[in-house]
């Protein structure tokens, strides 16, 4: 028996095929990945500054053959592998300060951690140290209320020690 298609063709992509569109790249996206690019003169397949000098020497090429318009084209390719490429770099950037701020916190104080909240960074105890703060507290409390209690039962003491000797 044959199936049935409805009329329509299927279309048949590599099982090599990634998206990287609606700004999925950066999860999956380094500089190193290799990727394809479905341009006006074929494919081209590169990382992303391979791909952005490959499309900046195909314009060259155009422009120096009198075809602008083409030329026009590879580089508004080389433009978004431009811009992919600093977004990766500031990535980058990000991820290697955040490492040295962890690395920085756990030489210095292993007692505080960083908490990074909109590009601010607040340094708070950790919760082992606050407990063993209030813990401290509770005693410094007590023990103050224990010498208040011990130093009027001595006055007491001393008062009644000093009227039977008399």
């Amino acid at each position: 028996m044959r199936q049935q298609n409805n009329g329509r063709r299927r279309q048949n992509r590599g099982s090599n095929r990634r998206n990287f569109g609606n700004s999925n790249f950066n999860n999956n996206l380094n500089k190193n990945t290799v990727i394809e690019s479905s341009g006006p003169n074929g494919r081209q397949r590169g990382s992303v500054a391979q791909l952005n000098e490959k499309y900046i020497s195909l314009a060259s090429d155009a422009s120096s053959s009198d075809d602008h318009i083409l030329a026009e084209c590879f580089l508004q390719f080389a433009d978004h592998y431009y811009r992919l490429l600093k977004v990766l770099e500031m990535n980058a950037e990000k991820k290697e300060i955040k490492q040295k701020l962890d690395l920085k916190t756990d030489e210095n104080t292993s007692d505080y951690i960083e908490v990074n909240a909109d590009e601010k960074v607040v340094k708070k105890p950790s919760r082992k140290k606050r407990g063993f703060e209030m813990r401290e507290a509770e005693l410094m409390v007590s023990e103050n209320k224990d010498n208040i209690n011990n130093t009027s039962e001595i006055k007491d003491d001393d008062i009644t020690v000093n009227n039977a000797s008399a």
